[in-house]
């Protein structure tokens, strides 16, 4: 049994139903209010730059192609794989569907894990969040994904760079779009 008022249940749902319609970032999915936008862009600053970058990048490789996949090119994999997180993270839209209980606690576990390490992660939350209306788990779960996303925006420079190392020691080389 979820404690809420009529009139709250409604007012969220509202909101909800507005979220999806908020102007974001093409790439990483912060919205206006989180990241700067331009006016003419669909890209926040931090993206446009690393947008850039693989261009640059990818004009590289095109020139130095028998430096692709080599040690001299792991910098330039690494801008790739960089850009590449950057464009996921902005199809990430797990509050949108139904959210279940259970939903909410691996999210929350998995939140709790990356602050606190895997011994004091918050587990056995579900009666809790069964307690919840359906919109208010949708707000919970929007919430703990911009938490998220925050996590990954500060691990991504590590994320990037252990693809790229692995990709050279995998000995695979070519780009990523060709």
């Amino acid at each position: 049994m979820s404690v809420t008022t009529p009139e709250f249940e409604q007012h969220l749902t509202e909101w909800l139903a507005r979220l999806p319609n908020w102007r974001r970032c093409e790439w990483c999915g912060g919205d206006d209010g989180q990241k700067r936008i331009g006016p003419r862009s669909k890209l926040c600053d931090s993206c446009k730059e690393w947008r850039r970058k693989e261009r640059l990048v990818l004009n590289w490789q095109r020139q130095n192609p028998d430096l692709v996949g080599k040690e001299e090119g792991i910098y330039y994999e690494r801008c790739i794989q960089y850009a590449l997180l950057c464009r996921e993270e902005g199809h990430v839209h797990s509050w949108e569907g139904p959210v279940t209980p259970l939903n909410l606690e691996l999210e929350l576990e998995f939140l709790t894990e990356q602050c606190f390490g895997k011994r004091d992660k918050i587990s056995g939350t579900i009666i809790e969040f069964s307690q919840f209306s359906d919109a208010q788990r949708r707000l919970l779960m929007y919430l703990f994904e911009r938490m998220h996303k925050v996590w990954l925006q500060h691990n991504r420079r590590n994320f990037a760079t252990d693809a790229a190392v692995s990709k050279y020691l995998s000995g695979t080389s070519g780009t990523v779009g060709k």
